[in-house]
């Protein structure tokens, strides 16, 4: 006599296998999420007296925007090294996401 179907199934593969799969989909969903192109929108500010850098990104980050990553890469685009001595007059750049027409 067979044994029940449910004693037969090799669940140690199934699980494995299990796994394996939600592991590629995983891996392939990171690499088209990196890889997927995003529109930048660039805007120029000119820094005037008593402006901070927090403030002056602020003005264009939007509420969806992290703002602690978006100064830290304004910093880096710019080479802004002491983003507390901004010198008035200075144009800096900011590159943010398109956002999405509704």
């Amino acid at each position: 006599m067979k044994k029940p179907l449910l004693q037969r199934i090799k669940w140690t593969k199934i699980g494995a296998i299990l796994c394996i799969a939600l592991a590629a989909g995983a891996i392939g969903y990171g690499y088209y999420r990196d890889t997927a192109e995003t529109s930048l929108v660039e805007y120029h500010r000119t820094i005037e007296a008593g402006d901070t850098l927090w403030g002056v990104v602020g003005q264009v980050a939007t509420d969806k925007v992290d703002m602690c990553k978006l100064t830290w890469q304004v910093m880096k685009d710019n080479k802004i090294e002491d983003p507390g001595n901004l010198q008035p007059g200075a144009v800096i750049v900011i590159r943010v996401k398109e956002a999405r027409a509704l």
